[in-house]
């Protein structure tokens, strides 16, 4: 098992890194590729985890499904859903996926963050607590019917600034 933090040891790595690159075929068995045409993320829908690469150096044509270039994709943030307990361990102040708000407050404290409101495109409310711990930020999305997490995220503040706390 490995711990969110072997997982930011990488960050501000390029995806073709040679250690990287050993880190996640020896911790991961069924990452998708990486495919900037259908998100920045490579994915493991069994062990519930989300990888994201800023690319700015990208170019390519959305609609055509054209790349004219494929850049230099750098790991930026992570998300974590449930089914990741089976590999990662040691979540973020001791999180766990049962946790409710509440007892996320217990143990992480008062967010220096909150965003809460509603999705027209996903059509749904939502509740996200954020915490920034240096320049990593950790974020807790919530279930509003039943209080507990739905994912985590944890991003380099540094990284990514369309979503820069």
């Amino acid at each position: 098992m490995i711990t969110y933090k072997d997982l930011i040891k990488y960050f501000g790595s390029f995806l073709v890194d040679k250690d990287f690159q050993l880190f996640l075929a020896e911790a991961f068995v069924d990452f998708s590729g990486y495919n900037i045409l259908g998100s920045n993320y490579i994915t493991s829908e069994s062990l519930g985890i989300e990888l994201d690469f800023a690319n700015s150096d990208a170019v390519y044509d959305d609609d055509d499904q054209i790349i004219f270039e494929k850049g230099n994709p750098i790991f930026s943030h992570f998300n974590l859903y449930p089914k990741s307990e089976t590999v990662i361990s040691g979540f973020p102040f001791d999180i766990s996926f049962k946790d409710t708000r509440k007892t996320v407050f217990a143990k992480a404290g008062l967010p220096t963050k909150t965003n809460q409101g509603h999705t027209s495109f996903l059509n749904k409310d939502f509740l996200v607590d954020n915490y920034k711990v240096n320049d990593i930020i950790i974020s807790f999305d919530y279930n509003l019917k039943n209080d507990v997490i739905n994912f985590i995220q944890v991003r380099d503040n540094n990284l990514r600034g369309d979503i820069k706390l």
